[in-house]
C-alpha cells in the first residue's frame, strides 16, 4: 500500500524540522509524488 502525502510529510519534517514541505501528487492517484523541501540543511550543498 502506497503511503499518503502526509505520512511523507511527516517524515520529512521529523528529520528536518525547520524545512519548508510541499508534496506534489503527480498523477492524482496517491501513489506518485514530488517532494519540494527548503531547509537550512541543505544550505552550501549542491
Amino acid at each position: 500500500m502506497p503511503m499518503s502525502a502526509g505520512e511523507i510529510e511527516q517524515m520529512i519534517r521529523s528529520a528536518l524540522p525547520d524545512a519548508d514541505v510541499r508534496i506534489e501528487d503527480l498523477r492524482g492517484d496517491g501513489d506518485h509524488y514530488a517532494a519540494h523541501i527548503v531547509s537550512e540543511a541543505f544550505r552550501g550543498k549542491s
